[in-house]
């Protein structure tokens, strides 16, 4: 019998380590598997930029299509949403076009899930309206007869200090400010210019957790904010670069239940969620969960990499044999959930028993039974054969040009190659220990 093939397009214009791993690592685990009789290899391929006939675009050979970073760019956005119907899109761009910070926090917030005190506020500058090259005039009065005076001292005090002032669409922390005090959120807001901004309570926290979902495998990780640069949160101190065990298997139950009850409600297969375990209530309070473009840098997740790569490999493969993209029902399933809630609201059930019940939800969403099964019929060596690339000269070979191509100054690059090659060999010897490989 012929073996037929099973095509997953990879699509990530930025992230060059995560692209080239995960390809490489599909490759070297080289999946034979066999489906009622049939036989199948699965391949890769990169969804290349060209152009498209637009009325006649709604078919392809990808099984599942991995497309990350579309949201730039509006001639590729456009060809997935046509596409949507047809095969399955880890992500999907039409919910997370449609559900920002502000929507997912009041949703998430209304079923239940911690969230801190945020109010939204308009934005704070309007002087692109006198901009003389905008080709249509817009009047000031139109606008601002719209508009509703408030007090943002009487906001500030409702919402307590500290606080952060953010942009609604902000990102990678980019122009937040920390107030203690009114005077000083008056300055910050002052400065905030044409974005609407939020301004959300800043929990006293005693840990700070960032975690990855793709599909159902979620994977906490410490995160440390503090850091000067980005690609060092991720490190635990300048004594300890990795802690296990960091949180409690309460804690990490918790977490996982909410990044996953999160991304099963909107459909969302790669998402990343940043929480606060706090010092004073110890509740867990999620700050930050619409992420089109999870973090997925070597350079900053080092230790984490391959976990995230073996987990999307995974996903991939299993979506390339079970086509999701008629389970995506955007806004479908969302009375499931409220009718936990109301059914929590009659019976006072504890936050615990909600999460439970959302999460049987979410399972059942991202197949999670039938995933686990998968895998242990289908790629029952794959952490083996994994182990096997990463801990190879292709990957090697990845980690150097990344580090190479993020670390500019020539004299920083010697010491910055041993750093991360340290973390990935520390990553090699946790991982045959798990493995129990000597």
């Amino acid at each position: 019998m012929e073996t037929k093939k099973k095509y997953i397009g990879l699509m990530d214009p930025n992230h060059y380590a995560f692209l080239r791993s995960l390809e490489n690592l599909i490759a070297h685990i080289d999946p034979k598997i066999k489906i009622k009789n049939q036989n199948y290899d699965v391949v890769t391929e990169r969804v290349k930029c060209k152009p498209y006939d637009v009325l006649n675009s709604g078919e392809t050979h990808f099984d599942v299509i991995m497309n990350r970073g579309s949201h730039w760019n509006p001639h590729r956005n456009s060809l997935f949403t046509i596409l949507s119907t047809k095969v399955h899109l880890i992500y999907n761009m039409f919910s997370f076009k449609t559900i920002d910070k502000n929507s997912g926090y009041g949703q998430m917030g209304g079923l239940g899930i911690n969230i801190p005190p945020t109010w939204a506020i308009p934005q704070q500058d309007y002087s692109e309206l006198d901009d003389p090259k905008i080709k249509v005039p817009i009047h000031k009065d139109l606008i601002f007869e719209d508009h509703e005076l408030f007090n943002l001292q009487s906001i500030g005090e409702t919402v307590g200090y500290p606080a952060f002032l953010k942009p609604q669409d902000g990102g990678g922390w980019v122009g937040v400010e920390k107030v203690i005090n009114g005077e000083e959120l008056q300055k910050a807001y002052d400065k905030s210019g044409e974005k609407p901004q939020n301004l959300q309570h800043g929990i006293n926290y005693k840990e700070f957790v960032r975690s990855v979902g793709i599909g159902p495998q979620i994977m906490p990780m410490h995160y440390n904010a503090d850091s000067k640069y980005s690609h060092d949160r991720y490190i635990r101190s300048e004594e300890k670069a990795i802690e296990h065990n960091f949180i409690t298997e309460a804690e990490k139950k918790e977490i996982v239940q909410i990044i996953k009850i999160i991304n099963a409600f909107y459909g969302w297969d790669h998402n990343s969620c940043e929480a606060l375990i706090s010092k004073d209530d110890d509740k867990i309070y999620v700050i930050d969960f619409a992420n089109a473009y999870p973090d997925s840098d070597v350079i900053s997740l080092h230790y984490y990499f391959p976990g995230v790569v073996k987990a999307m490999a995974k996903w991939l493969i299993y979506c390339a044999f079970n086509p999701r993209h008629e389970k995506f029902n955007f806004m479908g399933e969302w009375h499931k959930y409220f009718k936990v809630l109301e059914e929590a609201n009659k019976k006072g059930l504890s936050y615990q028993e909600k999460l439970d019940k959302y999460e049987k939800l979410a399972d059942d969403y991202f197949e999670t039974k039938k995933f686990n099964e998968f895998c242990e019929e289908h790629l029952a060596d794959f952490d083996t054969k994994a182990l096997e690339f990463f801990s190879g000269e292709k990957f090697e070979a990845v980690l150097e040009e990344a580090v190479k191509r993020y670390f500019r100054v020539p004299d920083e690059v010697p010491e910055k190659m041993a750093h991360y090659k340290g973390l990935h060999r520390f990553w090699i010897h946790c991982e045959k220990t798990r493995l129990g490989i000597k």
